[in-house]
This record gives structure tokens, sequence and C-alpha cells, in this order.
């Protein structure tokens, strides 16, 4: 049920310096808050999408490794102050990290529902971490077995052998692969996966000299999952601009 719920909040919340920006003024009452949040844990500390340091005041549920995670925070945010904040972290933190990069070729066995939709896009998090919110077809099951159908979806995200690129993009598939993909799944649903690209950016800039753009490919059918069935765009992609981070 807690990963349900931060899917469904996430997408209003982890945008640049929320959390250090919203309700700033208020000074009326009661001005504690309570948010879920994306950010990158490292040295005792969170760090948002633009910079945005959040201090945990307690250590019941600080992470044992960094990386980036969801949190459920409880904050005052009158008390913002050189880009800090201090806050509660009122829930065990849920690891978004995802390790399955790797050289390879492939579409997975299951169709994307999409690779963005509306506010959902694939975004650097920082130089390192890409945030992508892999959009996926699920079985129609209830809320309480949300979790279970989620554990059978795997994403990987595919690096060309040759990175090779005079334009300097880094072409890049996303793919899910399902423990049962003949199980009828006519619903969507997303969640938030990071990927740490520090090597796969460190190889590609030593042989291209420069990295403008991460395009990242998928097969999608908004229509069904089968890839042997409908319509499906096996050449969408969509692109990141890398100029923020040169």
């Amino acid at each position: 049920m807690k990963r349900f719920r931060i899917s469904a909040l996430m997408g209003f919340v982890f945008f640049t310096g929320m959390v250090l920006t919203s309700c700033l003024g208020s000074s009326e009452g009661d001005n504690k808050e309570t948010r879920d949040v994306v950010a990158l844990y490292q040295n005792g500390t969170f760090v948002q999408m633009g910079g945005g340091v959040l201090v945990p005041n307690n250590s019941s549920y600080l992470p044992s490794s960094p990386g980036v995670y969801s949190i459920t925070i409880e904050y005052d945010p009158t008390t913002w102050s050189d880009n800090k904040l201090n806050v509660t972290i009122t829930d065990r933190p849920i690891s978004l990290d995802n390790p399955n990069v790797r050289v390879g070729e492939g579409t997975g066995n299951i169709n994307l529902y999409d690779l963005s939709e509306n506010a959902l896009r694939p975004e650097m998090f920082n130089q390192d971490y890409l945030l992508v919110p892999c959009i996926f077809w699920m079985e129609n099951v209830d809320l309480i077995d949300y979790g279970k159908e989620f554990a059978k979806h795997r994403f990987s995200l595919l690096v060309p052998e040759d990175l090779h690129d005079s334009d300097g993009i880094l072409n890049l598939t996303l793919i899910d692969e399902v423990i049962d993909p003949e199980l009828n799944r006519s619903k969507s649903s997303w969640q938030y996966q990071a990927f740490n690209l520090q090597s796969v950016i460190t190889g590609f800039k030593s042989i291209n000299g420069k990295l403008n753009t991460i395009r990242i490919w998928g097969s999608v059918n908004r229509n069904s999952y089968d890839p042997e069935e409908g319509r499906t765009d096996k050449a969408r992609y969509v692109d990141i601009d890398l100029t923020p981070f040169q």
C-alpha cells in the first residue's frame, strides 16, 4: 500500500525545490506539513533535484546506503534557511535505485504503455542519476495486490555496445521484462526508477568528447501490452537535454 500511495503522489512533489518553496511565508497557526518527496541520500542528508538540502532531525529511518529514495517528511516551511530545511522522516524510505543498466539490445517481453505522459517525463536528477517514470501495463488487480504485480516487472536500460556518436547523442533503450507475460494486462500505472549513469556518461564523453542529449527509446503501445498484437510505436523516443550539466 505504501508504494502505491507514493506512486500516486510523486508526480506532484518531485519537481525542483518543491519543498523549499511551497507555502513559504505562512506564519499563522500550525506550520507543520507532511509530503512525499524524491531525494538523493548522501552524507546524512537528502538532496533534492535542484540542490535543496533536507536535514533530518531524527535517525529512525535513515537509509543504510546512499542512493535516490522516496521519503515521507514532516516539516515547517517557514524554517527554510540557506537552501536547507530541517525535516522529520516519518516512514521508512523507499529506494528508487535500479541497477539494471547493461550493454545490449532488446525490446523486453511486453510493451511499455508510454515513455512520457503529461508531467511525467524522464529527467536528469543530477549529473549522474537519470530519473525515469516507468509507465507500464499492469494486471487489473486490487490496490492491496499492487505491490505483488509491480514486483513482476523488471525495468532495464540498455546501452549500445558502440558508443560513437558525432552529434553527442547517447541512445538508451528502456525495456520491461515480466515474469508472466501471458497474463492479461489492461491497466496502466507508473513508478519512478533511478538509474546511475555515471560510468556510461564518462565512457561516452571519453569517446566522443561531448554529450548533448540522452535519447531514451522504447517499444510503446497504448493499445496493448502484447508486442505481437495491435500497433507498436517501435520508433518512439524522448530526449533529455544535457546542457544544464555541461
